[in-house]
């Protein structure tokens, strides 16, 4: 409950940071120490469960920025030859990893933002002064989700359908004798074996295949085509509606109101305080490395320093309210 009181302008600026701290800081120790405390905390805001959607979309492509990130830069000091003249640097290969966990702490800041921050609060903050670009936001982020429910009803329907139609064919095929049928598919599979080659065989075995996936193919485009013609059919009835209801012809309201407590003024505090030590230690070169040419970093130089502690403690805000929550529901 004290999550619910804290203003999202204050969310909104919180995460943005985040989102900036997660491009900045390149010292391992400071990544890993972000990676740690986001999975914390989305495991406790309950996103966890959504992490296999996520992996979906993040292994593919870190396994595909670690491949052709050493292949393309080849700058570096610490060459390794894996045949030949064909060497890749210790340094692309430690860019290349820097840089996926970075995406990866991107990620997951977005998919903390989205359970912390609803749609109807983005639209809050943004549709006094930005109505339009704030009803372009919510609309984009109600779209994907919901075109992709719709296309699972489509599908599901076409599958019922498909299967009736199966059935319907089996059922006329099981009227015909059984004995003229295995006395038939003794004949075909005879005359596969006698009058044609292994070659013609494997062609028409590719053939299927081809007409597999054209057929696929088809289905998958069918099915799209039903899908967006019905969510243009609902934003026209949409349209006509938010026309008759007469949006934008006033100054825009929101049900919604939020007002600076005590929780906002401590949190927006906190962040100054914390994000100011930060930007000092950023500029005397602390959580950042250097790369290219030759990496700087050295697992020994531990970074136990008021700059790393207001790191760590700009981090904990959420996790301490979230922790909180649940130890006052258990009471």
């Amino acid at each position: 409950m004290e999550l619910t009181s804290i203003h999202p302008g204050v969310y909104l600026l919180y995460y943005f940071i985040m989102v900036l701290f997660a491009f900045i800081f390149s010292d391992p120790y400071f990544v890993v120490t972000f990676l740690a405390l986001i999975l914390v905390l989305i495991s406790l805001q309950g996103v966890s469960s959504e992490l296999k959607n996520i992996l979906k979309f993040y292994i593919p492509l870190s396994i595909l920025i670690l491949i052709l990130n050493p292949l393309l830069n080849r700058t570096g000091a610490h060459k390794i030859y894996l045949w030949s003249n064909f060497f890749v640097t210790y340094e692309a290969i430690a860019y290349g990893v820097l840089m996926t966990l970075a995406l990866l702490i991107v990620i997951l800041v977005f998919s903390s933002y989205n359970r912390s921050v609803s749609y109807q609060e983005m639209l809050y903050i943004f549709s006094k002064k930005l109505p339009i670009i704030s009803m372009i936001i919510v609309m984009a982020l109600r779209f994907i989700p919901l075109i992709n429910s719709r296309a699972i009803e489509v599908q599901k329907l076409n599958n019922l359908k498909n299967n009736g139609i199966e059935m319907e064919r089996d059922s006329d095929e099981s009227n015909d004798s059984d004995d003229s049928n295995s006395l038939d598919l003794d004949q075909f599979n005879s005359n596969i074996n006698t009058d044609y080659d292994s070659k013609i065989v494997n062609k028409l075995k590719s053939n299927k295949r081809v007409a597999a996936i054209i057929k696929e193919a088809k289905t998958l485009g069918k099915i799209m085509g039903i899908t967006v013609s019905w969510s243009l059919e609902e934003s026209m009835f949409t349209a006509k509606s938010m026309k008759a209801r007469g949006y934008n012809a006033t100054e825009r309201t929101s049900y919604l109101s939020y007002k600076f407590g005590n929780a906002d003024y401590a949190f927006m505090a906190l962040i100054i305080v914390t994000v100011g030590i930060i930007i000092v230690g950023l500029l005397k070169g602390v959580g950042m490395i250097n790369i290219y040419p030759s990496i700087d970093f050295r697992f020994s130089n531990l970074p136990f320093n008021i700059y790393y502690l207001a790191f760590i403690v700009f981090l904990l805000p959420l996790i301490y309210l979230e922790i909180k929550e649940r130890i006052l529901w258990r009471n």
